[in-house]
């Protein structure tokens, strides 16, 4: 089973995207391992990459056979929501920072304005 998990991780680390579709195809992979698994119980990884291929063969058939238009789509999307994040980590960064001068600006006023001694006069009138 563990060389199962590991041809499977190879897999998945190397697909584009990891959406509904991949997700499907992997499983569906997964259960033809398995089966071939209960029929061969003392397989090595060496073994599974023989019988199915390299991770990486099957990961460039699942794109060859995949619509092209879909795949460019989904990787156009990708890319916007990476970008997306990148610019949301930028400006969350930026403001915490312009919050974390504010904060220390405060505390120096408020430092500076607490009273530590008062001086009394008393005088004979």
């Amino acid at each position: 089973m563990n060389n199962i998990k590991k041809y499977i991780k190879n897999i998945w680390t190397i697909m584009p995207m990891h959406t509904k579709k991949e997700k499907f195809y992997v499983s569906e992979l997964k259960k033809h391992l398995n089966e071939y698994l209960d029929d061969h119980p003392q397989c090595s990884y060496d073994d599974i990459v023989q019988q199915f291929g390299e991770p990486k063969d099957i990961v460039v058939e699942y794109i060859q056979s995949s619509d092209e238009n879909d795949l460019i789509k989904r990787m156009k999307l990708k890319t916007i929501l990476q970008k997306f994040l990148i610019f949301f980590s930028i400006i969350c960064t930026i403001l915490a920072i312009w919050f974390g001068v504010l904060w220390y600006s405060y505390m120096q006023d408020a430092k500076n304005s607490i009273i530590y001694e008062i001086e009394t006069t008393i005088s004979d009138n």
